[in-house]
C-alpha cells in the first residue's frame, strides 16, 4: 500500500484507551515519505470536530480533500499507527494548510 503525506485516509484507531480518538476516522498522514516508504508505521492526525484551539487545524470540505464538512485536525492526537489500520484513501489536503499545520506541530510540541 502507497501514502504519502497530505494524503487523508480512513484509518481504524480502535481499540483505543481513554480520550483517545476512536473508530474509523479520516486522518491525515503527516509523516515525510521517506519514512513511508521504508517503514510499516505512519504518523497520522485525526480529524475531529472543528475548534478555536491553537492546536487545532480547522479544513474546509472541497473537492480535492474529499471532507463532508469543515473538520479539526486535532494535533493533541498524534500518533503512529501501524499501516494495516489505514483502510481507504479519501482525498489530499490542500498546501495552504500546512503553514497552520507547522504552527499548531511547533504549538503542542512546544517548540515556538
Amino acid at each position: 500500500m502507497k501514502y504519502r503525506r497530505g494524503e487523508i485516509w480512513w484509518v481504524n484507531l480502535d481499540p483505543t484507551v481513554g480520550k483517545e480518538a476512536k473508530k474509523i476516522r479520516a486522518c491525515l498522514i503527516i509523516q515525510n515519505d521517506i519514512g513511508n516508504e521504508e517503514s510499516d508505521l505512519t504518523t497520522i492526525v485525526p480529524f475531529l470536530s472543528p475548534k478555536k484551539y491553537p492546536f487545532v487545524v480547522n479544513v474546509k470540505p472541497s473537492t480535492v480533500n474529499q471532507l463532508d464538512q469543515e473538520r479539526g485536525l486535532h494535533f493533541n492526537q498524534i500518533r503512529s499507527i501501524d499501516s494495516s489500520r489505514l483502510k481507504s484513501k479519501l482525498g489530499v489536503l490542500e498546501a495552504d494548510y500546512f503553514i497552520q499545520i507547522k504552527r499548531a506541530l511547533d504549538i503542542q510540541l512546544g517548540f515556538y
